[in-house]
Order: structure tokens, then C-alpha cells, then sequence
């Protein structure tokens, strides 16, 4: 129960930790989105600022020339020399039809100032009573020496507003006034309003109005809610749009902004709102604080960017919730699942220390084997898996015992019994069990099973007996060994084999001799004969006595005690042996050291390496293998000669390279010239102490051959 408590702790905080990750990248994302947006708002509340004073300054200059440059009339007012109040009514004249137009134009003064920056003509005066500040003559003063116009935004005695002003010259390019075009601010705000959706205002620096300014004209202003240190033109277009509910805070960083003269962005939220604010210095060297354009607008996509992520946590808490269950169900299921597997393992543990089990592919091919099978057959597992299984197999089982097991399998069926093996090192063993078909979720057949138990201690029983028996009358034929007359019994033993060997040989030649006289006597009974029948016969008698002889040869030299011949070379013998050879298309290769010697006769070497040789030319013929190799080599193991032949003749079938020494089992159908048979050939071999064997290896199979390498008289002399 406390370590359920304790996983459902971990997977609730796993929730806080997903939940508070989600939110935290959500709230990341969310301000990316949010600072994009105010950028965008940012860049387009700058291009509007932009756009419209090139707009002001292309309609001025458009003014410029239609009602100024190219009015001659005006030329000459301008040109004459008259007095200031002479000039200002015939101003006056020409202007007084076109000032309404004027101002439906968005233009609320036309003026007219000298170069030295005396004003001789304002169209908000009807008479000739105005006055000029003096920094207001340094910036007429400054654009007589410009040649083109300028939009600047000025604070004068009647307004702060934006004003083009351009020097009106003569054909002599000598200044004869300086011209002024004042726009009305409020009219532009509300154009920006409706062309971009942005409400406009410009906002003043209080100081600079109070200072330049009437207070009749300063009436018409009113402090900005967002900085009382600045004002703003009162009118029809920007009273409808200010808002004087923003927190404490959020003044103070304007006001502190603006402090800093410069541009800026906020945002904020009232009610279910959006807003968000731009404000851009606008300065020049003629006011001490600068400017301020400040664009307004109410974002729709602000607010869907803000309900969006809303929805977004939302949604986060709701799948770190689920996901989290989920896990923690998972995870409920896994420990089940462990725990039932570590009982599985359990299980398995001690089928795999105390039964034997072995699993194969369908074509008998070793998959998996318990560590039981292993150290009831002496296998390592490396050793056995992705090795046939008729590995163990047991000569004394007869094939039909095999194929009656195999066909229950083929047809699905269970096959129960006991089996014979045979281990590692040769010794037998039996087990009882059953095989059974294996299969996989499909449902297809992929191979096969075997349970087995080890009985061989059980069949040991049965024959206790003859196992003492046998136990002892090995330890009395070892006593027998440890003298002279038990060692000459073991070699009339071994006689007596090769004896049998050489009967079991001579018996076809025999029983060809008696069937030829039989079959001579027969035909001369009946008188059925001729002169070709008499010569095959001679012919066929001839050789089968030629084998004989042969035969007798052959025994002759395995009992030859020659002592000129019994210490020889092994490597000079075997490359004679080689050079006999017709060897067309072979490649016959000899090395190793060739200063080793062993004791024996040097013809029963010749006989046993011929038989080998010629054994492995009959398969390269059999299967048609062009490029035969077959690679000899002589070296030193222990107080031993090994002699290795390799061939690549393919090897030789599993089921016989068990047999191939045994007396029965022969490739060839009579002794020759070509060498003995292996049967003969293992005696031979024993009797002079050595030993034979053959396994398959690579591309083919290798025949080791072991040589003694000290004088056996020696050794009987020292016994003696």
C-alpha cells in the first residue's frame, strides 16, 4: 500500500512539472506572439508617421506652386516695394475667396514673413495686429537660406501645429518673402483614423505652449491622461477616443519614457479590451522638449492572440492531467507485469540449472539449449546453438528410430520416448522426455521443443553388473600392460584385428576366384567354351591372384622389423608420396618442419597418405571441383608429430564421419596401389602408438595423424 501511496505521489508531481512546463513555454510563446504583433504595430505606427509628413509636404509643395509661384498677381504684390500694411491688405484681397477652400483642405493659415522674419501677412487676422516671438525669427531666418520647403511642428503665438514653410524668390534668385502653410492637426488625426484605423494625436510639451502662446490660444489645448507634463488640441476628433483609466503605474512609465525622449510601445487591457499605444518624438532645434506623435489602436488580434493561449493552458493541463494518468497507469500495468516476469524468470532459472531443454529451427538447426542440456552434454552454448541437433546423436540409434520420430513431428503431433546420446567427449547418456511443435502468434509452425530428463543414471543401474565386470577386467589389463608378456599379448591382439582386417579384404577376391572356377567348371561340363571365353577367364583368374599377392605384400610390411627402416623423415616422406602422384588440376601444397623424424616403417606413411590423398581426387571428381586444393602440413605437438590434410572437397556427410574408421565402412571397393583403407589405416597407425582422426572443417574435411617421435625398442629396453 506504500509503495502504491508513493507512485501515485510521483505521478502527481510528474502532472505539476508537465502542467508547469507547458505553461511555461505557452506563456514564452504567447509573449513571442505578443512582441511580434507590437512590433508589426510598431513598424506600421512608424510608416504612418512617415507616410504623412511626405503627404503634408507633397500638398504643401503642391499649395506652393499653384497659389504662390505661379499667382502673378501675388509675384507682384511681393515684388513691389510697399508698405507693410499696403501688403497685407492687397494680400489679404487676393486670399480672402480662397480661405474657406483652404480650410475644408485641412490648411488653417496662410503667412507671409519677411527674410528677417517680420510677418507681413497671417489670413487668421483681418487687420495688420499680430505679433512674432523671437525664436520664431530664427526659424524664418533659418529656411531663407534653404531652397526648398521644410514641414516643421512649431509652437506660435495662435497654435502648435505642423507648418511647411518655403523662401518665395525672384527671377534674380533674391528672396522676396518667406512663405507659411499651417495644417490643421485635428483634421489630419481624423483622416488617419479612417484611412489605417489608428486615432492620432500630437501631444505638446506644457512648458513650450505656456512660454510661446496666448491664453486665449492655449485655451483650446488640454493635458494628455497620460502625462500632464504634455498637452494636446482640444477638438471634435481627439476628445472621443482618450482614456483616463490607466493604472498608476503604467503612467509612470510613459511619463518616465517620455522623460527620455524616446520612441515606444505599450500595451494594455481595460475591460475585455486591448489597446495598444505608439509614441514617436518629433523634435527640432527650435523647441527644447520634443513632440509627441502618439497612435492609438484597439487590437482585435492582440486579443485573439491572448484567448488563443488561454485556451492553450487550457488544453496543456488537461493532457499533462491525461498523460499523466495514463503513465500512471502504464506504470500500474508494467509492475504487474514485472513482477509476474520475475516469477517467469524464477521459473525459468530452474528449468534452465535442473531440465534439459533444447529448441530448434524446422530444419533441425540448434536455437536455444537450458544450462542443464549443456552440462548433461558437455557443450558449452556457443558451441552448440546454430549447430545441427543430430550433434548428440547416438550411433547405436538406428536411422529408422530417427525417421519415425521425424515423421510424428512433420505431422504435428508429439513425439514422447527416451533417446541415447552421446556427449562432448563421446560417452553416452540417456534422457526421457517429449518434442513438440513451436509456434508464433500466427499461428505458423517455427520450430521445435524438447523437454527432456536425465535417466542416465537409471539405465547405469541396470547394468551395474556388467559395468564391474568390465571395470574389472580393465584394471587387470592394466597390471597386464606393466610387463613383457602383457604387451606381447596386446600385440597378438592387435594382429588378430589386423588379421580380420586384411580376411574382411581378402574375401571379395577369394569369392571371385571360386565363382570364376565354378563357372569354368561348369561351362567345361557342359562342354560351352572357347578360345575367348578360356582367355577372360585366364585374364579374370590372373588378377584376382594379383590382388592376393598384393594382399600378402600389404601384411608382409606391417610386420617388417627392419630396423635400417624404422627411423625416417615424415616431411621427405610425404613429399615422395606427392611426387608420385598424378595430380592434374590439384594443387597439392606441403609445409611445416621438415627436420621432424618418427619411428616405423616409412611405407605404411606412404600407403595411409596416398589413401588420403586419393580419397580426397575421388570427390574432386565426384562433385566436379576444377580448382581441388589440398594443403599438407607437418609440425610439432607436444612429444608428437601432427600431421595435417586438408582438403576443399566439401567434407564429409555428419552421419558417416563417425563410421569412416569403422571395419564395415569403406570407399573403396578393394586395396591398391592407391592406398589403404581408413580402417586399416587407424590400426596401422595404433600399432606403431599413434593415433588418427578426421573432422570437418572450412570447405572440407582434415585428417590429423599422430606420430610418436621416440624409439619404442628404447622404451622396452628400459622396462627390461
Amino acid at each position: 500500500m506504500l509503495s502504491k501511496n508513493r507512485t501515485l505521489i510521483k505521478y502527481i508531481l510528474l502532472f505539476i512539472f508537465l502542467t508547469t512546463f507547458s505553461i511555461v513555454i505557452i506563456f514564452y510563446n504567447k509573449n513571442s506572439s505578443l512582441d511580434e504583433e507590437k512590433d508589426n504595430i510598431f513598424v506600421k505606427s512608424t510608416n504612418i508617421l512617415n507616410k504623412y509628413k511626405k503627404r503634408t509636404f507633397d500638398e504643401s509643395e503642391h499649395f506652393f506652386l499653384t497659389y504662390v509661384k505661379e499667382n502673378k498677381v501675388l509675384q507682384n504684390i511681393l515684388s513691389q516695394e510697399l508698405s507693410d500694411k499696403e501688403k497685407f491688405e492687397r494680400i489679404k484681397q487676393v486670399f480672402d475667396k480662397e480661405i474657406e477652400h483652404f480650410k475644408r483642405h485641412d490648411y488653417s493659415e496662410v503667412s507671409f514673413y519677411t527674410k528677417d522674419g517680420k510677418a507681413i501677412y497671417k489670413s487668421s487676422y483681418k487687420e495688420m495686429k499680430f505679433t512674432q516671438s523671437s525664436n520664431y525669427k530664427e526659424i524664418i531666418k533659418d529656411i531663407s537660406k534653404e531652397f526648398k520647403g521644410k514641414v516643421y511642428f512649431l509652437i506660435s503665438d495662435t497654435s502648435a501645429t505642423l507648418k511647411y514653410l518655403r523662401a518665395v524668390y525672384d527671377n534674380t534668385f533674391k528672396i522676396k518673402a518667406i512663405f507659411e502653410l499651417s495644417i490643421d492637426l485635428p483634421k489630419l488625426i481624423h483622416e488617419t483614423f479612417i484611412e489605417d484605423g489608428y486615432q492620432v494625436d500630437f501631444l505638446f510639451p506644457k512648458n513650450s505652449l505656456k512660454k510661446s502662446m496666448s491664453e486665449e490660444s492655449l485655451a483650446s489645448f488640454k493635458e494628455h491622461p497620460f502625462n500632464n507634463e504634455y498637452m494636446y488640441k482640444n477638438s471634435f476628433y481627439s476628445n472621443r477616443f482618450m482614456l483616463d483609466n490607466l493604472s498608476y503605474d503604467l503612467k509612470n512609465e510613459i511619463k518616465s519614457r517620455m522623460l527620455k525622449e524616446e520612441k515606444f510601445i505599450i500595451d494594455y487591457k481595460i475591460k475585455d479590451n486591448y489597446y495598444i499605444n505608439s509614441f514617436f518624438p518629433i523634435s527640432n532645434r527650435f523647441i527644447q522638449q520634443d513632440i509627441y506623435m502618439f497612435l492609438y489602436i484597439k487590437s482585435q488580434k492582440y486579443y485573439a492572440i491572448n484567448e488563443r493561449y488561454n485556451v492553450y493552458i487550457i488544453l496543456a493541463i488537461f493532457l499533462s492531467l491525461l498523460l499523466s494518468t495514463i503513465l500512471y497507469f502504464l506504470n500500474t500495468i508494467y509492475l504487474k507485469y514485472k513482477n509476474i516476469k520475475v516469477k517467469l524468470n524464477s521459473i525459468n532459472t530452474s528449468i534452465d540449472k535442473y531440465v534439459v531443454v533444447a529448441e530448434t529451427d524446422l530444419r533441425g538447426i540448434v536455437t536455444y539449449v537450458s544450462e542443464y542440456f549443456c552440462k548433461t552434454s558437455g557443450y558449452k552454448k556457443e558451441e552448440i546453438i546454430g549447430r545441427p541437433m543430430n550433434m548428440i546423436r547416438n550411433p547405436d540409434i538406428s536411422k529408422k528410430f530417427y525417421d519415425n520420430m521425424w515423421k510424428k513431428l512433420h505431422n504435428n503431433e508429439v513425439w514422447e520416448g527416451e533417446i541415447k546420446n552421446i556427449d562432448k567427449n563421446g560417452n553416452s547418456y540417456w534422457v526421457r522426455g517429449n518434442i513438440s511443435p513451436m509456434y508464433n502468434e500466427n499461428n505458423k509452425k517455427i520450430g521445435y521443443r524438447s523437454i527432456r530428463v536425465d535417466i542416465s543414471d537409471e539405465k547405469q543401474l541396470l547394468k551395474v553388473n556388467s559395468l564391474l565386470k568390465r571395470d574389472l577386467f580393465l584394471k587387470l589389463n592394466e597390471i597386464k600392460t606393466r610387463d613383457k608378456i602383457n604387451m606381447e599379448q596386446s600385440k597378438v591382439i592387435l594382429m588378430g584385428q589386423i588379421l580380420d582386417a586384411f580376411s574382411n579384404e581378402w574375401k571379395k577376391p577369394i569369392s571371385n576366384l571360386s565363382s570364376k572356377l565354378l563357372q569354368l567348371e561348369d561351362n567345361v561340363k557342359n562342354k560351352n567354351y572357347d578360345d575367348k571365353f578360356l582367355e577372360d577367364i585366364s585374364k579374370n583368374l590372373k588378377d584376382e591372384v594379383r590382388n592376393l599377392s598384393m594382399h600378402l605384400n600389404e601384411f608382409k610390411t606391417l610386420f617388417s622389423h627392419n630396423d635400417s627402416s624404422d627411423r625416417y623423415s615424415v616431411y621427405n616422406v610425404i613429399k615422395s608420396t606427392i611426387a608420385s602422384i598424378n595430380k592434374k588440376d590439384v594443387e597439392i601444397k606441403l609445409d611445416g618442419d621438415s627436420s621432424l623424424e618418427t619411428y616405423g616403417v616409412s611405407y605404411d606413411l606412404r600407403k595411409i597418405i596416398l589413401g588420403i590423398i586419393y580419397n580426397s581426387l575421388d570427390e574432386f571428381n565426384k562433385k566436379e571441383i576444377k580448382e581441388g586444393k589440398i594443403n599438407i602440413n607437418v609440425s610439432r605437438s607436444n612429444e608428437f608429430v601432427l600431421i595435417k590434410c586438408e582438403d576443399n572437397a566439401g567434407g564429409i556427410p555428419e552421419e558417416f564421419i563417425n563410421k569412416v574408421f569403422d571395419l564395415d565402412f569403406t570407399t573403396k571397393n578393394e586395396m591398391s596401389s592407391k592406398g589403404l583403407p581408413l580402417h586399416i589405416a587407424k590400426l596401422i597407425v595404433k600399432k606403431s602408438g599413434g593415433d588418427i582422426w578426421v573432422k570437418n572443417v572450412n570447405k572440407g574435411c582434415c585428417f590429423y595423424i599422430k606420430l610418436i617421435t621416440q624409439d619404442r625398442r628404447q622404451n622396452e629396453r628400459v622396462k627390461h
